[in-house]
């Protein structure tokens, strides 16, 4: 006979939009506590309100897997669950600490956090200077030397570490699932221009090659099992969202389907083996991408000797 479970307490970062409403709807359709946190204060209400509705007729044909929380194949979802909405600018340490506390202390624990809020450049970036004119020989010089604009460092690079710096913090107080040892997981939004060139807006590109090291880096630091927190990227291709802006860009690129964005988050949540991982989503696909290969023995040497003294010293 199956056993009901609590549901998970599932905070979403720039979950009111895009990728971040997507998985915020995987998580309701499960029966879990879902938090929204966005910066967007006219829209997110709604948002929750609409994704609360598939909290009461959430499907659990698909949840009789481990979900990376000590579930096994004779437990089902409490049914249940709800959405809520807490506008937070995540580039704001103290917005994000207090949005963090009330969920915490609203509902008594943080079990996976989804650290997924970004923006993009919008439109040239501030690093790439002026386009040249009619004669391509030529470029426009600047007149005067211009501040940088690194709003988008602050949120897709600092806010992030933020998320999952607090979400560390949360799940340290969790008990350890008797049957994994784990107390959370945290997953990463990156994207697949955080492992290639991209010429288009550096700085993006920038942002999301960061996020990647971040998460390979921090892998097996807070796998330790005094830790015991999993932390994991999804690195998705083009999907259809607000941030990449008017519809007109999609019409000559191959758009990778939702789907395929939810089986990645399945894989990261059900495979409890799985940290400091990448899973790069394209098309119908979930790949797994390893890090670079060691150029020479003697780099390998000294990587050992780092790790040697200690992680995160």
């Amino acid at each position: 006979m199956a056993t009901l479970r609590r549901s998970r307490s599932v905070i979403v970062t720039g979950g009111a939009s895009g990728l971040g409403k997507i998985m915020s709807e995987y998580f309701a359709r499960r029966g879990d506590t879902v938090t929204i946190l966005d910066i967007d204060g006219v829209n997110g209400p709604a948002v929750a309100a609409e994704l609360a509705t598939f909290c009461q007729r959430h499907d659990d044909s698909d949840s009789s897997t481990d979900d990376g929380s000590g579930m096994n194949d004779t437990e089902k979802w409490i049914e249940g669950g709800s959405v809520s909405f807490r506008r937070c600018d995540i580039s704001s340490w103290a917005e994000q600490a207090a949005a963090f506390k009330a969920v915490y202390d609203d509902v008594g624990r943080v079990d996976v956090v989804i650290a997924n809020a970004g923006i993009s450049e919008g439109g040239r970036s501030w690093i790439v200077p002026p386009a040249p004119g009619k004669d391509a020989s030529e470029i426009e010089l600047e007149l005067e030397l211009e501040e940088p604009k690194l709003k988008i460092l602050d949120v897709n690079l600092t806010g992030n570490v933020y998320s999952v710096k607090l979400a560390m913090y949360y799940m340290l107080r969790n008990a350890p699932d008797a049957a994994t040892g784990l107390r959370g997981l945290i997953i990463c939004t990156a994207s697949n221009v955080g492992m290639y060139p991209f010429p288009p807006a550096p700085l993006y590109a920038a942002s999301k090659h960061a996020i990647v090291g971040l998460v390979r880096s921090l892998g097996p630091v807070y796998a330790q099992p005094h830790i015991g927190i999993r932390i994991n990227a999804l690195a998705p291709a083009v999907l259809e969202t607000n941030i990449s802006g008017t519809h007109g860009l999609f019409k000559k690129m191959v758009v990778t389907p939702p789907d395929t964005l939810t089986s990645g988050l399945w894989k990261l949540l059900t495979d409890t083996s799985l940290t400091g991982q990448v899973a790069e989503i394209h098309g119908n696909n979930v790949t797994f991408r390893p890090p670079h290969d060691i150029v020479d023995e003697d780099s390998r040497h000294n990587l050992e000797e780092f790790a040697r003294f200690g992680y995160g010293q």
